[in-house]
């Protein structure tokens, strides 16, 4: 672990409310996400839509158009993860269905866990905890462990994102009820909220107030709800390895000693979206996404359209004000570097990170020297060094016994990327680490 004290963004204290961001002229929904199945797009070029419309469907996902107006094209265009995809060019015109619009409470109370589940997956909510997954297809995949418990991280795994910090702040009593709402569809009997013990005026007496005050009116008799507090001062805090550490510890008599990795652990973005979609019958068409650097004019806490080019953002800031050498997308520790202004947001997007020239060096990579860095600061003693030597062995007949038990070692990595950050080869071990872990997942 290391001090988080290293990675805090300048802006983490001083944002206390959140904007709007410009309406795009033209949005570029991406439709094409990653391993999620066939790809049915269900509009063609001239078509009309709606805010919320159904624009195109994968296994356990559907994906709305943000803005009312004129499809122009299914093109292929850069995504936020550097890869390259399909978007729904979309020409803003028309009334919003949303936007603006007066929404009325739904009695979710009666409905049962499919009806629930069902509803997650229309109104297309993504699990952005770590890596973006859709929330049904992982209820799917999750639902036949024994443990069956809800874990809501209410902070940011990563010290130089705000993101989900601000929107607990801001939405407590929204996602507290959308951690009983996931309880609910998961079928879980213990929910947690996982909250950081180490920033000042946090949240703690508000959570813990709400969490008494909903006792009676929210959480359902035989739902066993908790909370606890994370030290949020070394990094890594959040991953899920770590909120299960730091719940067997404070736990041990309660249901949270249960909580595993089989266990839905979500964001406060998610939790929030979840809300949206089951009490007020929102689907996701716009997302929060802290947007900060050196090269803008002005930082802010935007909620930004699904498809808006960063391009308008910048504008938004003011434009830039010195030249622009990377964007760096979710974070300085575990996010991409991509250049392009014309990369549209998508749900999974939280920071955005404008760098000048001069600030990143891009040294080549160099041969392993074993110096052991990595295996040292890595959290659950993996070795990435070794990892990333067996990921590169072409001819996998050579592998001895103790390779093959190494490479099945990559499950318990946490993605943390602190083996990257010490490398003095600069490998991208955590990348490699990351496509093994899943490799064996999709087995």
């Amino acid at each position: 672990m290391v001090s988080a004290s290293n990675f805090i963004s300048e802006d983490k204290k001083t944002l206390t409310s959140s904007v709007n961001a410009f309406l795009p002229k033209v949005a570029f929904i991406p439709v094409e996400e990653d391993d999620y199945g066939a790809l049915e797009i269900l509009v063609t070029e001239g078509d009309r839509v709606k805010e919320g419309d159904v624009i195109a469907r994968q296994k356990g996902l559907f994906i709305h158009s943000s803005v009312p107006g004129i499809v122009q094209k299914i093109s292929q265009k850069q995504y936020s993860n550097g890869k390259q995809g399909l978007c729904a060019q979309i020409a803003l015109n028309g009334e919003f269905s949303y936007l603006g619009k007066k929404t009325e409470r739904q009695d979710w109370q009666s409905l049962d866990n499919s009806v629930l589940q069902n509803s997650l997956k229309e109104s297309g909510v993504v699990n952005t905890f770590a890596k973006e997954i859709p929330l049904y297809a992982q209820i799917q995949k999750l639902k036949a462990s024994a443990s069956r418990s809800v874990v809501v991280r209410l902070f940011d795994s990563d010290p130089s994102l705000v993101t989900d910090s601000f929107v607990a702040r801001k939405h407590l009593p929204e996602i507290i009820e959308g951690g009983v709402i996931l309880a609910r569809a998961f079928g879980a009997g213990t929910l947690l909220f996982a909250y950081s013990s180490s920033e000042k005026n946090g949240i703690k007496e508000e959570l813990e107030g709400l969490l008494e005050e909903k006792k009676t009116s929210l959480f359902p008799s035989d739902l066993e709800v908790l909370a606890v507090g994370m030290d949020t001062r070394k990094y890594p805090a959040g991953t899920m390895h770590d909120i299960v550490v730091a719940v067997k510890k404070s736990c041990k008599e309660a249901g949270g000693a249960k909580i595993g990795r089989k266990d839905l652990f979500v964001d406060s973005v998610t939790a929030l979206a979840s809300y949206n979609a089951i009490v007020l019958k929102k689907p996701v068409v716009s997302t929060f996404v802290h947007v900060t650097g050196e090269c803008l004019n002005a930082a802010a806490l935007f909620n930004v359209r699904v498809g808006t080019p960063l391009r308008d953002i910048v504008e938004q800031c003011g434009g830039l004000k010195r030249r622009l050498s990377k964007i760096v997308i979710n974070g300085i520790i575990s996010g991409t570097a991509v250049s392009s202004l014309d990369i549209p947001v998508n749900r999974s997007v939280k920071s955005i990170e404008f760098i000048p020239m001069g600030k990143i060096k891009v040294p080549e990579t160099e041969h392993c020297i074993r110096c052991g860095n990595c295996r040292k600061i890595c959290p659950v003693h993996l070795w990435p060094g070794n990892l990333y030597r067996l990921a590169r062995l072409d001819n996998k007949k050579h592998y001895s016994e103790s390779d093959a038990q190494a490479r099945e070692s990559v499950l318990l990595c946490t993605e943390c990327g602190l083996c990257n950050a010490v490398c003095t080869a600069r490998l991208p071990l955590s990348q490699t680490i990351s496509i093994l872990k899943d490799s064996y997942n999709e087995k």
